[in-house]
């Protein structure tokens, strides 16, 4: 499942690369809107969506809100 969040303290492309860097890997393909303070990510299951809200507010990033899931 594809979900958009809205996260915080992303306000230029090294915030971007930091979260592309620590968690592609793990996480797949992620995609990080600057203008909005978006990241879109393509999720299997609860547990990685979990993981994946974990991680990003271990690197400085927390999850504000889930905005669109597809």
């Amino acid at each position: 499942m594809k979900i958009r969040y809205s996260v915080e303290n992303v306000h230029c492309q090294k915030c971007a690369d930091t979260i592309l860097n620590s968690l592609s890997d793990e996480f797949g393909d992620i995609e990080v809107l600057l203008e909005t303070r978006e990241v879109i990510v393509n999720l299997e299951s609860k547990e990685q969506e979990a993981a994946f809200k974990k991680e990003m507010d271990e690197i400085g990033f927390p999850v504000i809100e889930e905005l669109e899931r597809s």
